[in-house]
């Protein structure tokens, strides 16, 4: 973009000790901007803070859609909607209408997740396609149960990925997120919570 004839660029780099950061390129030089949370030190290890806080966004955002979609009329309609969208005609709410809020609800925490992380990744039109496959095999592999479903799953998928990231590389990691997924449905066809957490939210 550019503002009084000045040209801007950001592009993600890499930064000391593994931190993401972005290159900002200008007319008369580079600048390089940090990500907005420091890192620090806890023991012997560095942690990224950003990385910590985007961990607690996900835990409150995970704890606030069980507490809605458990304690709450709005909750209640989607949950019964979902399994029964006749039922739920029949008692005088509108499917479609139901559909189009939790859509858009659902829209809203992608929006608000792609916020959160545009500082590690940077920000390109293509850039959600690097996690629509992932999302969605998360999503399948979870299960019909909204919550315990998606923990389990993205549980799961997180620790074959990482912990095969971490003893080969990342090419092999995603191979590994890839077979367990392949494994994970064919072992169990309705997904964790289709054998597990069976009525469970």
């Amino acid at each position: 973009m550019s503002a009084a004839g000045v040209g801007t660029r950001l592009r993600p780099r890499s930064g000391r000790a593994g931190e993401p950061i972005f290159e900002v390129r200008e007319n008369w030089g580079d600048r390089r901007v940090s990500t907005p949370i420091a890192g620090f030190t806890l023991g012997g290890y560095q942690i990224n803070g950003y990385n910590f806080f985007i961990i607690i966004v996900s835990i409150l955002l995970l704890v606030a859609s069980y507490l809605v979609l458990r304690g709450t009329r709005l909750g209640l309609v989607a949950r019964g909607t979902m399994q029964s969208a006749d039922m739920a005609a029949a008692l005088g709410y509108s499917p479609d209408r139901v559909y189009m809020t939790t859509f858009f609800v659902g829209s809203a925490l992608a929006g608000l997740a792609g916020g959160v992380l545009a500082p590690l990744v940077g920000l390109v039109p293509t850039w959600g396609t690097l996690y629509i496959a992932k999302a969605f095999i998360t999503v399948i592999s979870g299960g019909a149960s909204i919550v315990l479903g998606l923990l389990s799953s993205a549980t799961v998928f997180g620790l074959v990925s990482q912990t095969f990231t971490f003893l080969s590389g990342p090419v092999i990691g995603e191979v590994a997120l890839l077979v367990a997924a392949i494994v994970l449905l064919r072992l169990l066809p309705q997904g964790i919570t289709g054998r597990f957490f069976k009525g469970r939210l």
